[in-house]
């Protein structure tokens, strides 16, 4: 068998099962573990898959630029970020990091709405500005550019003197054994103080994240008191995650 159809083979399969065993690899394409190592090396590096012990997971897509991942999936995140906004009650004082699926949620939130946001999100920041009688507070630190994110030391140190009744958190990737996982490290470590400090953590997510990694964990899915999808995500994925105990809304 040749290079290129063999690591197509192995693709197929990842596609297919949503991950693949080395040892079952090595059977079923008649090669050596060497090889299989070899070909999953080359695939990570594409950036087609994600390595991990054992055998790979699909990747999570890594675009960071802000406009252009809020056009991706645009319905699902709209619908998503309307059953969110359901969840929101008068007098609360709620986290809502920096996803674009999050960012929708101001344009489905009641008018007259009473509550404190708390984010570090510029673009979210603005458009929950525009209801009157919102307190809405904006995280220090350094902004990125390109994801319009505050990062770093004092993002954290303000999460901390926090105590929230809920966060909105927006995940790339959600698999039942790694978690919930980002692709920006600084990320990570902002949704993980905001989950810690609130009492209930909301994390929306598009069905096509489902049974897939990416490098920086944030949570265990035990962690997460709801996920909120889209009507896209599998039918094996839902029962999987549901068998497991996890709370899982359709938007």
């Amino acid at each position: 068998m040749l290079n290129d159809e063999r690591k197509n083979r192995i693709l197929e399969a990842l596609s297919e099962k949503g991950r693949v065993l080395s040892a079952e690899l090595v059977n079923n394409l008649g090669v050596s573990e060497d090889t299989i190592r070899r070909d999953l090396k080359d695939l990570a590096d594409a950036g087609l898959l994600k390595r991990v012990h054992g055998g790979a997971l699909p990747v999570g897509k890594i675009i960071f630029q802000f406009s252009k991942r809020e056009k991706q999936s645009a319905t699902e995140k709209n619908a998503i970020a309307k059953r969110a906004a359901s969840f929101i009650k008068d007098r609360q004082v709620i986290f809502i990091d920096g996803g674009t699926t999050t960012a929708q949620v101001a344009a489905h939130l009641r008018p007259d709405l009473v509550a404190t946001f708390i984010t570090n999100c510029l673009p979210t920041a603005m458009r929950l500005s525009e209801l009157p009688r919102l307190d809405v507070r904006v995280l220090g630190g350094k902004v990125v550019p390109d994801m319009l994110l505050t990062f770093g030391p004092q993002t954290i140190r303000e999460i901390s003197s926090i105590q929230a009744d809920l966060c909105l958190i927006s995940m790339e990737c959600l698999d039942l054994q790694y978690g919930a996982t980002v692709s920006n490290y600084d990320d990570s470590l902002v949704k993980q103080a905001m989950m810690e400090r609130s009492a209930e953590s909301l994390v929306l997510a598009e069905g096509q994240k489902f049974n897939r990694v990416s490098p920086y964990k944030v949570a265990d899915i035990s962690a997460i008191s709801t996920i909120i999808t889209d009507t896209s995500i599998e039918e094996k994925h839902l029962e999987a995650f549901r068998k497991k105990g996890s709370s899982i809304l359709i938007a």
